[in-house]
């Protein structure tokens, strides 16, 4: 009876204890954040057909694969503001109006994702709190990768919109 009393009303406590997450890091907590936006924004991609790549809503608006080069362009720039410096050779002014192909989009957006999860991880978690000034503020190293994910998602909605306006839903959504 013991034994049986015991199974039924200690031992899935026990169980549930020892399946209990671990502490994750800041760090960490972002790259699955930008492994989510990315993963949604590939699928955007892949559902895009190439023709509508030059696309925009309006003159003077950016067109769909300025969007998705302006997120690579972007999330390049502020994760690099975190200390760990650009890839040589890359030119992140001239990125957004560089390429209307599909396949160098998909390419820049996943090496773009890669560097910043990259510089992220490099944030030691006692310099979170250290300062970095950019053209529109200064922010501790915190704020900025919160920025860094905020930012993709703000455009990720952007690039949903773009879609749905020219008759695709996006890939995760289903038909409505």
């Amino acid at each position: 009876m013991k034994n049986l009393l015991y199974i039924l009303l200690i031992a899935p406590f026990l169980a549930t204890a020892q399946e209990a997450p671990q502490p994750t890091t800041y760090q960490q907590e972002f790259t699955g954040s930008m492994n989510y936006s990315q993963d949604q924004i590939v699928k955007l991609i892949e559902a895009i057909p190439q023709e509508k790549y030059s696309w925009r809503p309006a003159e003077g608006v950016r067109s769909v694969s300025e969007v998705i080069l302006h997120i690579a362009a972007s999330t390049y720039n502020l994760s690099s503001a975190l200390g760990t410096p650009l890839p040589a050779g890359l030119d992140t002014k001239t990125m957004e109006k560089s390429t209307t192909d599909k396949a160098e989009i998909l390419k820049a957006i996943n090496e773009a994702y890669a560097f910043s999860k990259a510089a992220v991880d490099a944030v030691k978690d006692d310099q979170m709190n250290d300062m970095v000034t950019l053209p529109f503020g200064t922010f501790t190293k915190r704020s900025l990768i919160m920025i860094i994910a905020t930012h993709s998602y703000e455009h990720k909605g952007q690039l949903i919109a773009y879609t749905r306006v020219n008759g695709i839903a996006p890939p995760w959504s289903g038909s409505n």
